[in-house]
């Protein structure tokens, strides 16, 4: 109760005293003084970043939850409201909730305790599939959050900014998705304005729930920055076989063209077809077996009341958001010479902000 007191004392004083300023798309200042928020979450261990926020204030950290998660809440001068997610931290299971990426539907439910069974909603899209350890990590941390933001809502915030760093950027996306499919059903007020900044983002789930996730945040609420040089944003592997495409395709009726060929060539055509397009659907079903199920049966000691869903059979992952792409100049190169044994020397917080200040204003 005094936590919450304190977090409605903060936002109340802010908002009035301040005019809230909410803007779409990139802002270069906007996005640095997030990078010195993301830097501020002390568990994330690569962070080198030593520069502190210059105008925002914490007022809120949850506790640590699911695959040991955990998100920050900020509030900016100007009265918005920042929600910040933890990336991936030097813990085991941490780790293990990156490499659960099974694919299960954009929409469902799944149990992630004894006691509660997470009711999302990420797309409208059937088609639309997402990663399912990045899921959990959602469905806990919005179970802790919202009860804080709601809090602010009473208070008079309307603007809420959504970031992430790596793991914390994968969050970002389907926790911002569910907000917008709860303000469509009425769960989560309309009057909040919701944009969100994905760092070192990687691919959150299929073309379908990037798709999505592009219209949700259509007009400049739903950006993805990136570094080229930066490995992270290429996972999951992707494996894209013949079902993912759409149903009008000139796949889907391969085999009644070869019949109408002739002996000799539907033979060497029929032999080229299976070489092609058999290692893919093999490739698929021990993805989803080993990033699927036996990666589940590792969550017991973490997560004993969880129930692993459905996985869906497909593994495509593709980026979401509108991107800005970080450009490495000359003298951030010589910095960071390829190959390094840092394998994470273009992912960390502390290389993007480099990257940012070299953006125009």
């Amino acid at each position: 109760m005094k936590l919450v007191l304190r977090s409605l004392f903060f936002v109340l004083l802010s908002v009035t005293t301040l005019k809230a300023q909410f803007t779409e798309g990139f802002n270069k200042a906007e996005y640095l003084e997030l990078m010195r928020i993301t830097a501020a979450s002390i568990d994330t261990p690569w962070t080198e970043l030593k520069l502190r926020p210059l105008y925002s204030s914490i007022f809120h950290r949850t506790k640590v939850v699911g695959l040991d998660n955990q998100a920050d809440l900020w509030l900016r001068d100007d009265g918005v409201i920042i929600l910040s997610l933890r990336g991936t931290t030097l813990k085991d299971i941490s780790w293990l909730e990156n490499f659960y990426a099974a694919q299960i539907p954009a929409k469902g439910k799944i149990q992630l305790d004894s006691n509660y069974i997470f009711d999302y909603h990420f797309a409208d899209e059937s088609r639309a599939a997402v990663h399912v350890g990045w899921t959990i990590g959602t469905g806990f941390l919005l179970r802790e959050v919202m009860p804080v933001l709601d809090s602010c809502y009473k208070t008079g915030s309307r603007n809420l900014i959504v970031v992430g760093h790596s793991q914390g950027a994968a969050l970002s996306f389907l926790v911002t998705s569910q907000l917008r499919y709860w303000q469509k059903q009425s769960k989560f007020p309309l009057a909040w304005q919701i944009k969100t900044y994905a760092s070192a983002a990687p691919k959150p789930g299929n073309l379908y729930y990037a798709y999505d996730y592009e219209q949700l945040t259509y007009g400049g609420f739903g950006i993805t920055v990136l570094n080229p040089l930066d490995w992270v944003p290429e996972v999951p592997v992707t494996v894209q076989t013949l079902t993912d495409f759409n149903p009008t395709n000139p796949f889907g009726d391969v085999k009644s063209v070869l019949k109408k060929q002739s002996y000799g060539k539907r033979m060497a055509l029929n032999y080229g077809y299976k070489r092609l397009t058999k290692p893919t659907r093999r490739s698929q079903k021990n993805y989803t077996k080993y990033l699927g199920k036996t990666a589940s049966s590792m969550l017991k000691t973490a997560l004993p009341g969880y129930v692993a869903p459905s996985y869906v059979p497909s593994t495509m992952y593709m980026r979401a958001g509108s991107p800005i792409i970080l450009r490495p100049d000359a003298a951030y190169r010589s910095e960071r010479v390829d190959p390094n044994k840092n394998v994470f020397i273009h992912h960390m917080p502390e290389a993007y902000y480099k990257l940012a200040e070299l953006m125009p204003d």
